[in-house]
């Protein structure tokens, strides 16, 4: 696959990554996040880890449904194909440090048919450069008022 383009995004959270993680995967919590993402549900009977899929629908109109399918997940690091209008990889990497977690996000997005191709240069980069950053500081916010650290006595 041809790469068209990358996004990323990057911000640092006081929590560790295993409260950060059900973030971005669970539907529930990520509307509290990424409010572009007006409805995401699961696809098949996978719930969890490498093979696990969601649907997400945007807020953004003439935008249609895009599935992410959980290619690699582990502690620290997850990966996820998405596909639809465009498709490419959301690359999530999880570095601990201490008490707080640096999150790394990368969007690869690879190389569509010429005329979505337009509306990505016309428009659409502009909306998912705005959206990844925007959606970093939420993900702070909504990680940090939710979690508990536990007791060390």
């Amino acid at each position: 696959m041809n790469i068209v383009d990358v996004l990323e995004g990057r911000i640092t959270i006081q929590a560790p990554p295993k409260a950060i993680l059900p973030y971005l995967v669970e539907p529930a919590l990520l509307p509290l996040w990424s409010p572009t993402e007006a409805r995401v549900s699961r696809v098949g009977r996978k719930k969890h880890g490498v093979g696990a899929k969601l649907r997400v629908q945007f807020v953004a109109h003439g935008l249609d449904p895009i599935e992410y399918e959980i290619i690699h997940q582990e502690g620290t690091r997850l990966v996820s194909r998405f596909t639809g209008t465009m498709s490419g990889e959301d690359i999530w990497t999880l570095d601990p440090k201490d008490k707080r977690t640096e999150v790394h996000n990368q969007m690869v997005f690879y190389q569509p048919d010429f005329l979505t191709l337009v509306g990505w240069k016309a428009v659409g980069r502009m909306v998912a450069e705005r959206d990844v950053r925007n959606k970093m500081p939420l993900l702070k916010r909504a990680v940090e008022e939710q979690w508990q650290p536990e007791d060390d006595s």
